[in-house]
């Protein structure tokens, strides 16, 4: 420890030598979920670099993080080895450059613009489900089959929840060709263990003995193992457009190319093998689930705070839709280029980002922004800290949408390079398109069926593993359904 702390190649930078000296206060505050109250707090203490580990540092200055994410692009680190579900090394977890091009190359286009217009429906099918769950609880009609769900007073209505549940069902259609219907009944088994999954993977990622006492719970790639199966058994007629129809093809194709399963030049096709297929659409149901559903709770929670912001963007999304059929969904097309629409998803995103961190390994010695780092340095850009500065985000602590739109924001644009809510770089979020898609859809749905208002006085601290959760659990509004016009 007294080496780590005053003669480790990392003793110069500024922190806390007790936590630089061991990795033991990095244990706690990992299993305890709560590491991202810390960081805020060690960089207001210390400046925008910070040791916080023997090896560790956190990087919260705006060149830093454009060089280490994008410029240099360095890779993810030997915590990610504990993603590799089942074994296999896939698009979340894969660390070796090229491997990580050939498959993104490979499942890329499913996340096209044909693609998301595939699966509109499917994503408006869930929709209208949550709709209707919501609409029997409001009425008194129908009691939530959700068996933690607590008895609420008339009206109020448990929105994280149902956006966490929701979202598992839209990636069950997307990714599977099926839903969990979690959002009517939480019995599927494959929710409770991705959710149980989630924690564990988070907490050996830094804590790799702990697999000793807490075992990882892999059984949820049983449940894609024998959707692959399945598919790959139906006929033609029991097909459908998509993820795992998309990367069976995708395997097809690669092994005719490759002259029956010799290595292709882009990727090794025998080993994407159906149990490969199986983790990658498992990995994005990892990867998709929690994260569109905690900013669509953010974005509605700010909404019912800021009741103006909620009126202006109603009125954005009944000037859109105004020639709807009653009870019709409003279409991706008419709501994807909606600014107030976009700014509040964007807004939440930079005030309660979905990533607290993005890992990267030093893979050779470097000096940066002049401090050296010696090669196995792990950095942690910490784009938090950028979003909150006063310095790019005038009013920082403050939700104000009207910041994403040039003609009526107050300040002046947002600069390049101080906003990371999906990454950047090679690395960024192939997903994010889809994820946009989602949560416009279904942010638009709710807010033009429904009056909400805020209910004061909960608990909104936050525990964060891979991504972040609220740590009660739930978050109440008050619902009413709009009246038609």
């Amino acid at each position: 420890m007294i080496s780590n702390a005053f003669f480790h190649p990392l003793s110069p930078i500024p922190g806390n030598k007790l936590v630089a000296s061991t990795r033991l206060f990095e244990a706690l505050l990992i299993l305890s979920g709560r590491v991202h109250y810390c960081f805020p707090l060690v960089h207001k203490l210390y400046g925008k670099v910070v040791r916080v580990g023997p090896n560790i540092v956190s990087v919260a200055d705006k060149d830093m993080i454009r060089e280490i994410l994008v410029t240099t692009d360095y890779p993810k680190t030997a915590h990610y080895q504990v993603f590799d579900l089942g074994g296999h090394e896939n698009l979340f977890s894969a660390r070796n450059k090229s491997f990580y091009k050939s498959r993104r190359r490979l499942v890329a286009p499913a996340f096209g613009l044909q693609y998301l217009r595939s699966v509109e429906p499917h994503i408006h099918k869930c929709i209208r489900a949550l709709l209707q769950e919501i609409d029997g609880i409001l009425t008194g009609s129908r009691t939530t089959k959700n068996k933690t769900a607590k008895v609420l007073p008339s009206g109020q209505i448990n929105i994280y929840s149902f956006m966490i549940r929701l979202s598992l069902d839209m990636i069950g259609e997307i990714a599977f060709g099926q839903s969990f219907e979690t959002v009517k009944d939480d019995a599927h088994p494959v929710p409770h263990q991705l959710k149980k999954t989630i924690r564990q993977m988070m907490q050996q990622t830094f804590i790799p003995w702990i697999k000793y006492v807490d075992p990882f719970d892999s059984s949820f790639l049983d449940f894609g193992a024998t959707c692959v199966k399945q598919r790959k058994a139906s006929d033609e007629e029991g097909r459908r457009a998509d993820l795992l129809q998309y990367l069976i093809d995708a395997q097809a194709k690669e092994r005719e190319d490759s002259n029956g399963g010799s290595k292709h030049e882009d990727t090794a096709c025998e080993e994407f093998t159906d149990q490969a297929i199986g983790v990658e659409t498992c990995v994005f149901l990892v990867a998709g689930a929690d994260t569109s559903s905690i900013i669509m709770t953010f974005t509605l929670m700010f909404l019912v705070k800021h009741p103006d912001k909620l009126i202006k963007l109603r009125s954005e999304l009944d000037f859109a839709t105004a020639t709807n059929p009653c009870g019709s969904l409003p279409t991706y097309e008419q709501i994807r280029k909606l600014p107030y629409l976009t700014g509040c998803i964007n807004e939440s995103m930079r005030l309660r980002p979905p990533a607290l961190s993005i890992p990267r390994d030093v893979d050779e010695d470097v000096v940066i922004n002049n401090y050296y780092f010696p090669k196995g340095t792990t950095l942690l850009p910490y784009p938090l800290h950028l979003h909150l500065s006063e310095e790019y985000f005038p009013q920082a602590d403050k939700y104000i949408p009207e910041r994403w739109i040039p003609d009526e924001s107050p300040f002046p644009p947002v600069q390049d390079f101080t906003y990371y809510p999906f990454s950047a770089g090679s690395r960024n979020c192939i997903g994010k398109n889809l994820a946009m898609m989602e949560m416009r859809l279904v942010l638009a749905a709710l807010v033009r069926t429904y009056d909400m208002e805020l209910v004061p006085n909960q608990r909104e601290d936050r525990v964060q593993y891979l991504t972040p959760s609220l740590a009660t659990g739930s978050y109440i509004i008050k619902m009413k359904r709009r009246q038609e016009e």
